[in-house]
């Protein structure tokens, strides 16, 4: 089995924002997003998806960028609410 590459990021996943807990799922939106770099610029952070550059407040592809630090972005749509993330977790023993 061959090992996963830490710098490729991560798969993003929706999750309905319902406060009804039966109506949760979760849908893989990798094919849709593609986050390629986050950085700082003047104290602000941009991010870098699908090839256009971002930062808080802007749109793509229908969904508002709700926040940007420096490991994730957080996209909102509606009631759905998608997390880019760069990195896995990783587990440490």
């Amino acid at each position: 089995m061959a090992a996963s590459d830490p710098t490729k990021p991560d798969v993003a996943m929706a999750v309905p924002v319902s406060a009804d807990a039966t109506d949760t799922a979760v849908v893989d939106v990798s094919a849709k997003f593609k986050l390629g770099l986050i950085k700082n610029v003047q104290g602000h952070y941009m991010a870098l998806i699908n090839g256009q550059s971002v930062k808080r407040g802007d749109e793509i592809d229908g969904y508002k960028v709700l926040s940007i630090d420096r490991q994730q972005v957080v996209l909102q749509q509606a009631n759905e609410r998608l997390t880019l993330s760069l990195f896995k977790a990783m587990k440490t023993q």
